[in-house]
């Protein structure tokens, strides 16, 4: 998979959430909101799906639930253990 930063993040409806901001092994980090109310949400590969074509990830949830998912702080290690036992994923 080609790298993805910088890449919009779309609902399935294709209303922009953010952008991708960082990744891991496991999950997407995406940037949503404008300063200063900025907020940056994990998004595990699970839930996304990668249009290299448009520069675009489109999420297999809604808006809400990626909002309700914990923050994550800017530029901190992402644990991806704790992201998948939020996301149900383990």
């Amino acid at each position: 998979m080609a790298d993805i930063q910088g890449y919009r993040v779309v609902t399935t409806d294709g209303k922009s959430v953010g952008h991708v901001a960082g990744e891991t092994e496991r999950a997407l980090v995406v940037e949503c909101g404008t300063w200063p109310r900025k907020a940056w949400r994990a998004l595990p590969r699970t839930h996304a799906s990668v249009n290299e074509e448009e520069r675009s990830v489109t999420m297999k949830v809604s808006k809400e639930f990626l909002t309700q998912s914990p923050r994550l702080k800017q530029g901190a290690p992402v644990d991806d253990e704790a992201i998948a036992s939020w996301w149900a994923l383990d």
